[in-house]
């Protein structure tokens, strides 16, 4: 039996703590010890810590090391990984505040925090990232103070870290917390998925009156945060947000009523039938397309005499449509499926 095949016997042999921190101690190969960490992220306590944050500096075992660390139930863990942020550099210093956002260090907040303001993009948005992950009010102001100044991939990092306190807040019922994040990312300037991100928050966060601010985003002058209102819109339960969106169609622009007619056949509730069926009748070539062809999905028979009226209309993709609608309520199969919506 060669050495090479008797270390890899050893290593599939080693189970107990002991045994796999004698590996990591000994002259063993790479792969052994890579093996050992792996094993000891399941039965490593309190004897593993020192062996691993010892590995942390390593080039090629420190990946290995926070894993074995990050499941570890001891306590001494997360303060040996805080102490371990001043001796590292690089990915290995990147790799351990990740790992302490793993963990959820609340004590780390302080530490993470510093590392806001880096000359390095990357662990700026590492540490942002591991901030969001452990929450609370301390990780919220350090972002919030960070945030100011902030550009490019760096920003961006910080806001998703904010983003991620609020839904941490919210799970937790402190909806409060929640909203004042959420309504301060919707103001700020920031790619328009980060400010979508902040609305559908913002929205969900207040519960039944989340349409006050929906109907805000619907009416707003960014085309992007009503396309993310409608989102949250088919999010929301109860006949009442139908028919709010119901009732606003004839007081929107032509585009926001296509978005709102397909949400409300997306929402299949048949208490937006009367304002899709008012929108089919007159207005916006597009927008009454998007009324007629939402009008199948809410599944109403109720809607059938209507729609034969505009299977008379002088337009024929309207007609035509119209005849679709109806065929779709009433099973029949359609002959011709041609119509774009863009005939003349």
């Amino acid at each position: 039996m060669s050495v090479t095949q008797l270390k890899s016997n050893l290593i599939a042999a080693a189970e107990s703590e002991s045994d796999l921190l004698a590996v990591l101690k000994s002259d063993a190969g790479l792969y052994e010890k890579t093996e050992a960490c792996r094993k000891l992220a399941v039965v490593g306590g309190k004897s593993a810590v020192e062996p691993l944050i010892a590995l942390l500096g390593d080039e090629k075992l420190s990946h290995m090391a926070r894993y074995g660390l990050e499941t570890n139930p001891d306590s001494s863990v997360d303060k040996s990984l805080v102490e371990a942020l001043g001796a590292l550099k690089g990915k290995q210093l990147m790799g351990v505040i990740a790992s302490l956002g793993v963990r959820r260090d609340a004590n780390a907040v302080e530490a993470l925090a510093g590392f806001l303001k880096d000359a390095d993009s990357e662990i700026v948005q590492t540490a942002a990232r591991s901030l969001g992950r452990i929450g609370g009010l301390a990780a919220i102001e350090a972002l919030k103070g960070a945030l100011e100044g902030s550009t490019g991939a760096s920003r961006i990092a910080i806001c998703e870290g904010l983003l991620r306190c609020a839904e941490t807040a919210g799970a937790k019922g402190d909806n409060r917390t929640a909203k004042g994040v959420y309504d301060s990312l919707r103001e700020v300037e920031a790619p328009h998925q980060v400010r979508a991100g902040a609305l559908l928050g913002a929205i969900h966060s207040r519960k039944k009156n989340g349409m006050k601010v929906l109907l805000e985003a619907l009416h707003g002058d960014d085309f992007a945060m009503a396309a993310a209102a409608a989102r949250a819109a088919q999010e929301l339960q109860g006949e009442d947000v139908s028919k709010a969106l119901a009732e606003e169609l004839p007081k929107l622009s032509a585009d926001k009523q296509v978005l709102v007619a397909q949400t409300l056949g997306d929402r299949g509730d048949k208490a937006g039938l009367g304002g899709l069926l008012a929108l089919a009748r007159s207005g916006d070539r597009s927008a009454r397309l998007a009324a007629i062809r939402a009008i199948p999905q809410l599944g109403d028979p109720a809607a059938v005499d209507a729609l034969k009226e505009l299977t008379k209309d002088s337009d024929g993709v309207i007609s035509r449509s119209a005849q679709r609608s109806i065929n779709a309520l009433t099973g029949v199969a359609d002959e011709d499926s041609s119509d774009t919506g863009s005939e003349g």
